[in-house]
């Protein structure tokens, strides 16, 4: 994967359901930039609107990014070129844009991404403070014994 040269901005569009990509999307907006970056859920009337078509692109099976040079990346591509906008982030980026690493990145991202709902559900759905809380709320079950039957 060659990383463009001179961006100045990008647009991604992503799964704005799910609770892993948005994850990503919040952490990506805590980092220093190195180039303008815009996310945009691929389900909002706004996508169609600054992307004409992008439905025809399948946009719920792998995130897509638009380059302001008119460029597409996706899947793994498209995840390389979100960590190559934070400022300092970039030198990892260019690794894993490497032909070595980018074959990892691949396969790591399809694995990813085939279990994003389920990892959502495990991982992303809730803050922190949000399952620290539940968690807290938990009653132990009384035991007859040392052991407990679950249900």
């Amino acid at each position: 994967m060659k990383l463009p040269n001179e961006l100045k901005r990008i647009e991604v569009f992503y799964d704005g359901r799910c609770g892993m990509c948005c994850s990503f999307h919040e952490w990506i907006n805590r980092q220093p930039r190195a180039y303008r970056i815009e996310f945009i859920p691929y389900q909002s009337q706004m996508a169609e609107t600054v992307f004409p078509g992008i439905g025809t692109l399948d946009p719920a099976r792998e995130m897509i990014v638009r380059t302001d040079q008119g460029e597409i990346f996706r899947g793994a591509e498209a995840w390389v070129l979100c960590l190559y906008s934070c400022a300092n982030h970039q030198a990892t980026a260019g690794k894993l844009a490497s032909p070595g690493l980018l074959s990892i990145a691949i396969h790591s991202c399809r694995l990813l991404a085939a279990n994003r709902h389920s990892l959502s559900k495990v991982f992303f759905r809730r803050k922190d403070k949000q399952v620290r809380k539940t968690l807290h709320q938990m009653q132990t079950p009384e035991c007859a014994s040392e052991y407990c039957l679950t249900k």
